[in-house]
C-alpha cells in the first residue's frame, strides 16, 4: 500500500511539476511568443523577443520620474522590478484600511506632490487613479484623464507642441474591453518611448538647422 502511494506521488510529482508546465511553457512559446517571453519591447516601441534590446515590458509598470515623460500610479514597492538591493517585498500594495491615518498621510503627500510638478492642475481635476496604488505595485496604464492633465507639464519640459503629446497619448491608448467593458486606459511605458522618440527627432532637426544655417 506504501509502496503504491509512493508511486503514485512521484508520478503525480514529475507529471505536475516538471512535464505539464514544461509543456505548457513549449506550447506557449511556439503559439504565443511575444505574450510567453514577458511583452517585452524596445527602445522603438516595437515588440522584441530579445531581452538584450528590451527596454521595458507592456505589462508591467515602471517609476517615471523625469518631468518630459508621463507618470504612472503611485506604488508601495517603488517599481522595484529588479532592484536586489530593495528590502521591500517585490509586489502588494499599501494595504492601508480606510480608517487608518497613514492612508490620508499618503494620499495627500501624493496629492501635493502631484500639484507642485503640475502647477496648471487643479485639485478637482486630478482622477483617483494618480492618487491611488494598484494591488500589484506594478500597474502599467492610467486613465486617459489622468494621462491628459499631464499634458501641459509634459509640453513644457519636452519642447514638444501640444499636439504631438496628444498625438503619442492617444496613440498609446487602448480602448474598453469589447468597446463596453472598463475604462479607456494609457500605457505609460509606451507613451514615454514616443515622447523621447519625437524629442530625440525634434533635437537633431535643430542640430541639422543650426548645421546648414
Amino acid at each position: 500500500m506504501i509502496r503504491t502511494l509512493l508511486s503514485f506521488f512521484i508520478v503525480m510529482l514529475v507529471l505536475c511539476c516538471a512535464i505539464y508546465p514544461f509543456t505548457l511553457n513549449e506550447i506557449a512559446k511556439f503559439v504565443f511568443p511575444y505574450e510567453a517571453s514577458g511583452s517585452l519591447i524596445d527602445e522603438n516601441g516595437q515588440a522584441t523577443l530579445d531581452v538584450n534590446k528590451a527596454v521595458g515590458s507592456e505589462l508591467l509598470g515602471q517609476a517615471f520620474n523625469k518631468p518630459y515623460f508621463l507618470h504612472g500610479r503611485s506604488s508601495a514597492v517603488n517599481y522595484n522590478t529588479s532592484d536586489i538591493n530593495q528590502s521591500s517585498v517585490n509586489s502588494g500594495g499599501f494595504n492601508y484600511a480606510m480608517s487608518n491615518p497613514a492612508l490620508k498621510e499618503r494620499m495627500i503627500k501624493d496629492l501635493n506632490q502631484f500639484l507642485k510638478q503640475n502647477p496648471n492642475v487643479s485639485k478637482k481635476e486630478i482622477p483617483i487613479d494618480l492618487l491611488s496604488a494598484s494591488a500589484s505595485g506594478f500597474d502599467p496604464h492610467i486613465s486617459k484623464q489622468a494621462a491628459w492633465v499631464q499634458i501641459p507639464r509634459i509640453v513644457k519640459f519636452s519642447k514638444l507642441s501640444k499636439n504631438q503629446v496628444e498625438k503619442i497619448i492617444n496613440n498609446s491608448t487602448q480602448d474598453k474591453f469589447l468597446g463596453i467593458f472598463g475604462e479607456m486606459k494609457v500605457n505609460v511605458l509606451k507613451a514615454n518611448i514616443a515622447i523621447n522618440k519625437a524629442m530625440k527627432k525634434s533635437k537633431n532637426a535643430t542640430t541639422n538647422t543650426r548645421t546648414n544655417s
